[in-house]
């Protein structure tokens, strides 16, 4: 006998109350983080109607970064994915910053091999995007040397060859989760050059876009850093700092982190919300008898060639 869902169904009663409890954490933790960043931006010096176009981008990030880990979990755009992605996405905040993606490797399921590549594969798809769009518009800026940085989207296609055939990922979900997140870090470059022009007004934006990029690259890699914090600001100002002034970058900077919890918090709320009854369901199905081979597939079986071979009587 397994011991795995032996402990499954002991737990189970006990699922919809911890997803309600985690949730919560979840929002709390979000929402300190949010009075963090907003406490020393300058707000007098914010051109306040540009941070609106500048949430719907973020918002698009978020939910496009949520579909590409669904995309690589289950080949398909679902929502319990996608909020499963929001709900543990919080806990990269906590210190040591691998929380997010261990939860992720014990939540999403398959064999060991599959769950380590798909979060392997998540993170990946991320970092050479960002990485990709960033360099590509540092060079659009005038510094061709940084297209260089276009050549780590040769990673994910090296890896998908390297797992064909021993796990879930394929060529398929690979190139789905690489075009989504260019797709999302698109929405991200256009994010930060809207937060900086409402800060010190449009400037070299594809500059401002390239160090964005490559700066959230930065803050993913330094996992020791909760969310990539302080150092994905000290790199987006180290890249800008010979074109723009140290409290506007730093203004901008905390500016685009608040918003980004900000679109963080709304997704947590509505899309990282555990739907209701899902632990019953989820408890409800375990207990169900398997439809495939045994006495109640047969049973089945035999009901539905009854009900087939009945004749109606004639009117």
């Amino acid at each position: 006998m397994s011991v795995a869902p032996a402990v499954r169904a002991r737990i189970a009663p006990a699922l919809p109350a911890l997803r309600v409890a985690c949730f919560a954490l979840a929002v709390a933790l979000v929402g300190a983080m949010g009075v963090v960043a907003v406490r020393d931006v300058p707000f007098g010096s914010v051109t306040w109607w540009l941070l609106a176009p500048a949430v719907v981008a973020i918002a698009g990030w978020w939910l496009l970064l949520a579909r590409g880990w669904s995309i690589l979990a289950k080949g398909r755009t679902t929502r319990d994915e996608m909020g499963m992605w929001c709900r543990t996405q919080v806990l990269r905040y906590l210190p040591g910053g691998i929380w997010a993606p261990t939860s992720r490797v014990a939540l999403v399921g398959g064999s060991a091999v599959d769950r380590l590549t798909t979060v392997a594969a998540e993170n990946v798809a991320s970092l050479c995007a960002a990485l990709t769009l960033g360099g590509l518009a540092m060079a659009a800026s005038g510094r061709p040397a940084w297209a260089a940085l276009a050549l780590v989207l040769l990673v994910p296609v090296v890896g998908v060859r390297l797992a064909a055939g021993r796990t879930r990922l394929d060529r398929a979900r690979a190139r789905r989760a690489t075009i989504n997140a260019l797709a999302a870090f698109a929405c991200y470059l256009v994010a930060a050059v809207v937060v900086q022009a409402a800060v010190s007004d449009l400037h070299d934006p594809m500059l401002v876009a390239g160090a964005a990029g490559i700066s959230w690259a930065v803050g993913l890699v330094i996992v020791i850093t909760p969310g990539g914090l302080g150092a994905r600001e000290l790199a987006y100002a180290g890249l800008l700092a010979p074109s723009f002034r140290h409290a506007d970058l730093a203004a901008a900077a905390v500016v685009l982190r608040a918003l980004t919890i900000a679109a963080e918090l709304a997704m947590l709320l509505t899309v990282g919300r555990p739907a209701k009854g899902a632990g019953r369901r989820g408890e409800a199905a375990s207990r169900r008898p398997s439809v495939t081979g045994g006495r109640p597939a047969r049973r089945r079986a035999g009901e539905r060639a009854r009900v087939f071979a009945h004749k109606v009587p004639e009117s």
